[in-house]
């Protein structure tokens, strides 16, 4: 069973321009995110998912330069840009982790990775209900989960947001990792 991490990242936010290239002490929080992941025990491989807007070419580069493979796909539809991932990277298992969660601890993502492949079930997460501390969001869910995500989601939102079809959908089985204090 093949698990890659798919870290979805993009120039193009908002409140905080360029967010995945600003430094943290004298590296770019994209580059802290793949170091600290690069620590799981548990991922085969790591590819950041970014769109093919000409804004992310900067994050394509600095990602590539670091050794690590970028897929690009839409913009908008970001759980089609997972998919086209997934398939680039043969991954039966996807840990997702967002781009702006620098301080990611590979050790959880490991015990999320365990306990999916324990509980046997098509999605897991820390984040259903929020207990640890905001950064540490760690989804785990199977390539075959995320194709029926695609054929099956029709709203923008779950298009945009990736896993609210896996965390809604009556015939998802989910699992959760809950933190012994809740800091929600």
């Amino acid at each position: 069973m093949r698990v890659v991490a798919i870290v979805q990242a993009r120039m193009g936010s908002t409140r905080l321009p360029d967010k995945v290239l600003r430094k943290i002490g004298d590296k770019p929080m994209i580059q802290l995110l793949l170091e600290r992941l690069s620590l799981s025990k548990m991922i085969d491989e790591i590819v950041v998912a970014t769109s093919t807007d000409e804004k992310n070419e900067k994050l394509r580069v600095v990602v590539s330069q670091l050794g690590f493979k970028v897929f690009q796909g839409s913009e908008t539809d970001v759980l089609s840009r997972f998919l086209g991932a997934a398939k680039f990277v043969n991954a039966d298992v996807i840990v997702r982790v967002t781009g702006d969660c620098p301080l990611i601890d590979p050790l959880l993502v490991d015990e999320c990775v365990k306990r999916f492949n324990a509980e046997k079930v098509d999605y897991l997460s820390n984040t259903q209900p929020p207990t640890f501390p905001d950064g540490l969001d760690t989804e785990v869910f199977s390539f075959q989960a995320l194709e029926r995500s695609v054929s099956e989601a029709t709203s923008s939102y779950e298009r945009e947001h990736v896993t609210p079809f896996l965390r809604s959908d009556i015939g998802t089985r989910r699992g959760q990792v809950l933190s012994e204090t809740d800091y929600s």
